[in-house]
């Protein structure tokens, strides 16, 4: 009798833990076990950005497992300047489909984490990795890589991590309660908390020389696999074009040009008059809208980067 007791005050002790196990596996707002369930793909999907202060992590969560149930053999890499990007419309430009690795808060070393993630589960046919002069005294420190990855290898760490168990509770209320949430709502001085943001960085610019060795290292991997490699710099909207020359980075920015040159197939967006500068096309003055992220990928895939074709705008090569 009083072993019955004991497992049933053992049982009881345990109930609550079962119970948020089993709803984070119901949930799964990851996907990691099943893409089913009871909450929709598309609204899992729109989660992932509710908050600026979890994106990284739930993009990168997302991304590892869905391109582990289904590689792909192009990829594109970089920042969260690669959101909103419409890959639908990429893939009836090229006729090839790619994956977005672009990942809101990444730096140079989540995008060499990536590459290599991507080449241990596919045989890589093309890889565009989207550079940024801004970025380039970015020390790099933050591993945004490596919590993710190791979730996406246990289970048991994934039902139990505090993330996926915050995840989880997020997806459940915007599924009963969705008005307690809000999506993409900026602030009125946004635009000019970037422009500010990027004038204090580049007032104490200096460029970190470990970051052209990462991109050295997967233009060489490249290279001996076969692989198409494109660096592509964003375009910036002139605002912040004009912080750059007045912080005195034009020859900087001449030199971050022939070094990317150096280093593989580099085409540089980012020229006066290249792109619109309708502030509706803008989310800042350093993101562009889905609609003008269209325009990007009619640029560079005008005529077919993967077919070995000129595109549209400038490009160099070593």
């Amino acid at each position: 009798m009083e072993l019955r007791r004991s497992a049933f005050r053992l049982f009881l002790i345990a109930l609550p833990f079962i119970v948020v196990l089993g709803l984070v596996y119901l949930v799964d707002p990851y996907a990691m076990f099943h893409t089913g369930g009871p909450i929709p793909e598309q609204l899992k999907r729109k989660n992932l950005n509710q908050s600026g202060r979890t994106m990284p992590f739930s993009n990168l969560m997302w991304k590892l497992l869905e391109f582990r149930r289904d590689p792909a053999d192009r990829i594109l890499l970089g920042d969260s300047r690669l959101s909103r990007f419409d890959l639908d419309h990429l893939e009836r430009r090229s006729g090839e489909r790619y994956f977005n690795f672009g990942v809101p808060g990444g730096n140079y070393r989540t995008i060499r984490d990536l590459f290599f993630y991507a080449d241990s589960l596919a045989d890589l046919k093309e890889v565009v990795i989207q550079v940024s002069f801004l970025r380039m005294n970015d020390d790099m420190k933050g591993d945004l890589f490596q919590e993710p990855h190791a979730l996406a290898g246990s289970a048991l760490l994934y039902l139990t991590n505090r993330r996926v168990l915050e995840a989880t509770a997020l997806n459940l209320i915007a599924s009963l309660a969705p008005l307690l949430l809000a999506y993409d709502e900026l602030p009125e001085d946004h635009w000019e908390k970037v422009a500010n943001k990027a004038r204090k960085e580049l007032a104490h610019f200096a460029v970190n020389e470990a970051i052209y060795t990462v991109l050295e290292e997967i233009a060489v991997h490249c290279e001996d696999q076969g692989i198409d490699l494109l660096l592509v710099q964003y375009p910036v909207h002139p605002q912040l074009r004009e912080i750059y020359l007045q912080a005195g980075l034009d020859r900087e920015r001449e030199a971050y040009n022939e070094r990317l040159s150096s280093i593989g197939r580099y085409m540089d967006l980012d020229q006066p008059g290249s792109f619109p500068s309708d502030r509706e096309l803008w989310r800042d003055p350093l993101h562009l809208t889905e609609a003008l992220q269209r325009m990007v990928v009619d640029a560079v895939w005008k005529k077919g980067v993967g077919q070995g074709k000129e595109p549209a705008i400038q490009l160099t090569a070593p």
